[in-house]
């Protein structure tokens, strides 16, 4: 169900979009589309949330080939995978409706696409570092929020939008690379839960 909530979201948000459009004035449409996108991206971010917390294999992951670090980078792959296909899904159509909100061609498929890695990011760094579902659902919540509320509206520059935001998740994978190659530490963390 992990993997299929961001599709499912995206397929939710695209058909309101597509009964918005054929009975509402565009600008009523894309108002709803607007809000409807950003249930899509608080969606992905707690499938990822639930998909990288709560593993009590972690001392099995730690003593085979194939580590903790791996399992978690996969699920977060997985879920990455499943929000942008969900991404697509919902803005396409609504593309093609013409009720995607700013949209500047097919380049708008990235504050969506983009706002999917972040949740994902925020997500495993949240898990590698704390450990709990409801620290990292609560680091989601808050990254969604910043991005939803304070970065978006006021960042227009597509290319500043999604750009910067993405650079700092590109660091934040590599300390969350380095952390969960502590195999100690990872079973430590598990014990002392």
């Amino acid at each position: 169900m992990v993997l299929a909530g961001p599709i499912l979201a995206g397929a939710v948000v695209a058909l309101a979009g597509w009964f918005a459009a054929d009975a509402w004035p565009l600008s009523q449409a894309m108002t709803l589309v607007n809000w409807l996108a950003q249930v899509f991206v608080i969606a992905t971010g707690v499938c990822a949330a639930v998909a990288l917390t709560g593993d009590p294999l972690i001392e099995l992951h730690e003593s085979t080939p194939t580590g903790f670090r791996q399992v978690q980078f996969l699920r977060a792959g997985l879920v990455a995978l499943s929000g942008l296909a969900g991404a697509a899904l919902m803005f396409f159509p609504l593309h093609a409706l013409r009720v995607w909100p700013r949209d500047e061609g097919w380049t708008s498929v990235a504050p969506p696409a983009g706002a999917v890695v972040i949740m994902i990011v925020v997500a495993l760094v949240a898990a590698a570092f704390a450990g709990t579902a409801s620290t990292t659902t609560i680091a989601v919540v808050a990254a969604w929020m910043f991005l939803a509320m304070l970065w978006d509206p006021y960042v227009l520059p597509l290319h500043l939008q999604r750009g910067v935001p993405l650079i700092i998740s590109a660091g934040l994978l590599v300390a969350v690379w380095h952390r969960l190659a502590n195999a100690e530490r990872n079973i430590a963390k598990v014990v002392a839960a």
